[in-house]
């Protein structure tokens, strides 16, 4: 009766368990796309487990075919979501006249565009929007977390009617009774002489929620209560770590950008290796660089 009545949060964490699979591979296929920004990869991977890979009997057709697979490994390894090969070859080649190795980019981040050779430094405004939002939603997962870390009470709803209260110790109270006053809206308590001595012992509920709270005070339901008690926790748990989580975002976000705008002054300051290895060297002037100086000239 108690699982069919009343749902805790230990009814939602049997179904992320049950969907566990499913949100794996939807986390893996969503990695994967961030970081190439195309399903090319996905479906190689698929044909290549269902053993239907072929190879083009064209020479030129196989060339195309496996430069962009290289292309999407080189994505899904460094981040970069390089659009093209001939984008890949601009890289190197940036690359190489700057003399930057691949871990000093990576160090940027997001920020450092690969298709465009640049870096996307944010200004201060929305440096500080970025932080707040991550600063917001470690506040409310950690938050959240810690409202629903209670070891003595279970956090249930009646499903009739979508009330939501806190039972445990042989008792019951509204979600915001322990609210400051002002936050508090119709506050109910309800201990077991209510429930013993009193026709309806609650008036800011009806006759029938109060008739199965009742049944919860009195103890008809310990060990649903106990279940559920030890489900929250886990549920804390789980939303102090994503609290953590955004912080540590935060964290990279930070860095990130400190190493994009040190890059960026980098590039501003020191010419390409080329510029540098030509400068203070003679021009080699050939004959016919000559004549036509001379044609023009006159």
């Amino acid at each position: 009766m108690n699982d069919q009545t009343f749902t805790s949060l230990m009814h939602w964490l049997d179904i992320l368990y049950k969907l566990w699979p499913i949100a794996c591979g939807i986390a893996v296929i969503a990695i994967v796309w961030s970081r190439t920004r195309s399903p090319f990869f996905v479906f190689h991977q698929a044909l290549k487990w269902l053993g239907l890979e072929g190879k083009y009997t064209c020479e030129d057709d196989q060339k195309v075919a496996d430069d962009y697979l290289d292309l999407n490994k080189f994505n899904l390894k460094t981040g970069f979501q390089l659009r093209s090969v001939k984008a890949k070859r601009n890289l190197h080649q940036w690359m190489r006249e700057h003399e930057l190795e691949f871990p000093e980019l990576r160090r940027a981040g997001r920020l450092f565009k690969a298709n465009d050779l640049t870096f996307d430094v944010p200004g201060s405004l929305r440096r500080r929007l970025t932080q707040l939002t991550y600063v917001a939603f470690a506040g409310c997962f950690m938050t959240s977390g810690l409202f629903v870390a209670n070891s003595d009470y279970a956090l249930l709803k009646i499903n009739a009617t979508g009330t939501w209260f806190w039972a445990g110790k042989n008792e019951a109270y509204s979600v915001r009774f322990e609210f400051p006053e002002p936050f508090r809206g119709d506050a109910w308590r309800m201990q077991q002489g209510d429930c013993r001595y009193t026709n309806h012992p609650q008036p800011n509920l009806d006759i029938w929620e109060s008739d199965v709270i009742c049944q919860l005070v009195v103890g008809f339901g310990n060990d649903f209560v106990s279940d559920a008690i030890s489900s929250q926790l886990k549920m804390a748990v789980a939303l102090e770590l994503l609290g953590l989580l955004m912080l540590g975002l935060l964290v990279r976000f930070m860095f990130w950008v400190r190493s994009a705008g040190e890059l960026q002054a980098q590039l501003h300051l020191t010419p390409p290796a080329f510029e540098r290895e030509s400068h203070g060297k003679p021009v080699e002037v050939t004959e016919s660089g000559a004549s036509a100086v001379v044609d023009a000239c006159g």
